[in-house]
């Protein structure tokens, strides 16, 4: 959630750069207008020295590269090729759309991905509420919600604890390269998700592209960057491995076609797109279709999960009061 915001505070901000300098101001007047108006003390901090180092005859690129956690190398290569061109207006402008786009992408995979939270919640919710509610309804309410406490905290120690470990383990071993390549080979190979993972993937490379491409960064240097911007280290080296056939003469289409994640119909695309002058649109088009088809997948499966969990709820709501009844009518028999 926490990134989701930063995500869209950065992408409002660069929009805002965007119209302050279509509108005519100068890099450091907008900077200077914008460094007490940002949202988190990060991003306030890139731009008070944005602006004290636009100030002393700097570029602003230069300070974005020193902040590789807050800005992608992508953000930075687009902005510089700007500040190069002298169409830093549109720079921004380019960035800021594609932030939005990353931004509403996500905000796709949280909506569609809601209801299957909320069920799994359900789950350890319902049985801890049952047993409280039975207590509560025999007269006893305050034994009744120490239940409910009694049992939520042992959920919270049994399952929560376990998985924020495995999450820290999965985050500490993710940044060693060979275990990181481990892990997104095992998610490109999950039934249905590594579908998912790999449309996903293949959206970001192309709407990267799409950008860094109009935005006249080399095509050798964009393939890279947009390969960088994808989010899985597998298909990021079988991409990136297409440069230096680009670098030797190869068409992107051939280039890429050595790689097996790109299907016909983007490669048709993808060769339209080069006969007719406007690949950048083309890969815009591209990545909108791999995003719905993402997009579709994540609907069915969350679809899926629907009656599965409520299966499951069932099966524990059922387990519960056959207890119970069995505990209570044993005690009438007594």
């Amino acid at each position: 959630m926490l990134a989701i915001f930063r995500l869209e505070q950065k992408s409002s901000t660069i929009r805002e750069l965007a119209t302050m300098l279509k509108a005519g101001m100068a890099l450091g007047e907008a900077l200077n207008v914008l460094k007490q108006r940002a949202a988190y003390p990060q991003l306030q901090q890139v731009i008070r020295e944005g602006a004290e180092h636009v100030a002393a005859g700097g570029s602003f690129s230069e300070v974005l590269a020193e902040y590789p956690e807050e800005f992608s190398e992508l953000t930075t290569a687009v902005i510089a090729m700007g500040e190069q061109t002298g169409r830093l207006d549109e720079a921004f402008a380019q960035v800021a759309t594609y932030l939005e786009r990353e931004y509403s992408l996500r905000q796709m995979i949280m909506r569609e991905t809601f209801y299957p939270k909320v069920l799994l919640v359900c789950c350890i919710i319902i049985p801890c509420a049952i047993p409280a509610l039975i207590e509560a309804l025999r007269g006893s309410v305050w034994l009744g919600l120490w239940i409910f406490i009694k049992n939520v905290s042992k959920w919270a120690l049994g399952l929560g604890i376990p998985i924020y470990l495995a999450y820290l383990i999965y985050r500490s071993l993710g940044k060693g390269k060979q275990m990181r390549e481990g892990l997104d080979s095992l998610k490109l190979h999950i039934p249905l998700l590594g579908a998912v993972v790999r449309r996903l993937a293949l959206a970001k490379f192309a709407r990267a592209l799409s950008y860094t491409y109009s935005a006249g960064v080399p095509m050798a240097q964009a393939i890279t960057l947009s390969a960088s911007a994808m989010g899985n280290s597998i298909l990021e080296r079988r991409f990136k491995s297409a440069v230096p056939l680009v670098q030797r003469g190869y068409k992107l289409s051939e280039a890429l076609g050595k790689a097996p994640d790109v299907d016909d119909m983007a490669m048709h695309m993808l060769q339209t797109g080069e006969q007719t002058g406007e690949l950048d649109a083309t890969m815009e088009c591209l990545a909108d279709h791999f995003e719905q088809a993402a997009a579709t997948s994540i609907h069915r499966m969350a679809i899926m999960a629907l009656p599965i969990g409520v299966i499951f709820v069932g099966i524990i709501v059922a387990y519960i009061l056959i207890q119970f009844y069995v505990g209570y009518f044993g005690q009438l028999l007594e």
